[in-house]
């Protein structure tokens, strides 16, 4: 498990981040119905879009090192440790999409980072 939380890390940060890449995008280009009009019509920008293709680096990449992660630790342990991403995607907002973050959504998100650690320490 020690070596596997070295994997952990960027896993979650490439995966965090290629989320936060996907919302700037999209804020760029702004919402769409999903209908066939819409879609032909935002379906090219986004494909053209640099933050979405580099929110696709970052999730792929993200992907190769959750994989490693898979290959050496059981998923039952492994899957609940990267409710992590919830903690580093709620500040990653906060600091780059100067989201507002409630008291309230940091209870939850304090919560879940509670579970992580007992799944953690149970991994013994």
């Amino acid at each position: 498990m020690d070596n596997a939380i070295w994997l952990l890390i960027p896993a979650i940060l490439f995966s965090t981040t290629g989320e936060l890449l996907f919302k700037i995008g999209m804020n760029r280009i702004g919402g769409f119905e999903f209908s066939a009009d819409a879609l032909k019509t935002v379906l090219p920008r986004v494909i053209r879009n640099p933050y979405i293709i580099s929110g696709f680096v970052g999730f792929g990449l993200g992907a190769v090192f959750w994989l490693a992660v898979l290959s050496r630790v059981p998923l039952s342990i492994a899957y609940p440790i990267l409710a992590l991403s919830y903690f580093v995607v709620v500040i990653e907002a906060w600091l780059l999409l100067r989201e507002r973050v409630t008291w309230k959504r940091m209870l939850g998100v304090t919560i879940i980072v509670g579970g992580v650690i007992v799944v953690g320490l149970s991994a013994g």
